[in-house]
């Protein structure tokens, strides 16, 4: 979801609390609120910002992910049998 989409869910919530409340808001002040709440999920949607609180593994670059997903779809070795067919037994799965 885009900063903008959340912006704008979280937007109407806080809009439908206040009204609520029988507080009545003003285009101007919705637009504030929108774009307070924009800004904030624009910041927290970087992938820098992930990583930077742990929450991603690793930042790669774009050129890679073919090679990355490769990897970690093959646990970087090929399987026996080839071509990605597995037999017996391993379910693949790692206590």
């Amino acid at each position: 979801m885009s900063g903008a989409a959340a912006a704008n869910t979280l937007l109407q919530i806080q809009v439908a609390a206040a009204e609520a409340k029988g507080e009545v808001l003003s285009e101007k002040a919705k637009k504030a609120m929108f774009d307070q709440i924009k800004a904030r999920y624009d910041e927290q949607l970087s992938p820098y910002y992930a990583a930077a609180r742990l929450w991603v593994d690793a930042v790669i670059d774009p050129l890679d992910t073919r090679k990355v997903l490769a990897e970690g779809a093959g646990g970087g070795q090929p399987r026996a049998g080839g071509a990605g067919v597995q037999r017996g037994g391993d379910s693949g799965v790692r206590e």
